[in-house]
């Protein structure tokens, strides 16, 4: 190789060293979230943020360096937005976004309430002023504790903000003047998951049959 082909050589490897590191020094950094991009938790559970990592145009970790921002309130149902934006040493920026769903579950129900009704039955009221909700059988299953004198459980199952209570059967009174009760029921939580408001449908054959709402505060 001749002296001038060097010095040609010498210099597109320089020209292209320049090339490269211009080209680095606009590269934004790359960010990585760890876990899952979207993540669905309780209300009034605590989040626990599974990491971020950040690497620089010169494989440099900079993850230390990540701004995070939040709007997550895991006491009301809803969706939030984290938002986490890098800046590397020469301001290139890059953000990357975590969705986090609240919602209601079973455990977020879980408390002793006061319950304000109007379900009444030939003067007598059908259900207790204070229940207690507590686990049920399955994930979507809870059991109102304390229902009333007459039957001391009923089970619903919740779908979101919304939750059922199927047919359930029970007598009041005492043979030969006993008569069964058929109750069931249909309601909302609110999004804070303190109120939850069921209204109830009841048969109770030639005693009387309706309709009636109850309120449940913690």
């Amino acid at each position: 190789m001749n002296s001038k082909h060097l010095k040609n050589t010498l210099k597109f490897a320089f020209i292209l060293s320049i090339f490269i590191s211009c080209g680095k020094k606009k590269t934004p950094p790359e960010l990585t979230l760890l876990g899952d991009a979207i993540v669905d938790i309780c209300l009034n559970e605590s989040f626990v943020d599974p990491g971020i990592q950040s690497i620089d145009a010169y494989d440099t970790d900079i993850s230390d360096l990540i701004d995070i921002s939040s709007n997550l309130d895991s006491g009301t149902v809803g969706s939030y937005t984290i938002t986490y934006t890098s800046t590397d040493e020469n301001d290139n920026v890059s953000t990357v976004e975590r969705i986090v769903n609240v919602e209601i579950c079973v455990s977020s129900l879980l408390s002793s309430y006061n319950v304000n009704h109007n379900c009444e039955l030939l003067g007598q009221g059908i259900i207790n002023d204070t229940q207690t909700i507590i686990e049920g059988n399955s994930a979507n299953e809870f059991i109102i504790d304390d229902f009333n004198i007459f039957i001391s459980q009923i089970s619903g199952t919740i779908d979101g903000n919304t939750l059922t209570i199927p047919q359930n059967v029970f007598s009041v009174g005492q043979a030969p003047l006993s008569f069964d009760v058929t109750l069931s029921g249909a309601g909302t939580i609110n999004d804070t998951g303190d109120e939850i408001v069921i209204n109830y449908n009841y048969d109770a054959g030639l005693a009387g049959s309706g309709t009636c709402t109850a309120t449940y505060t913690r």
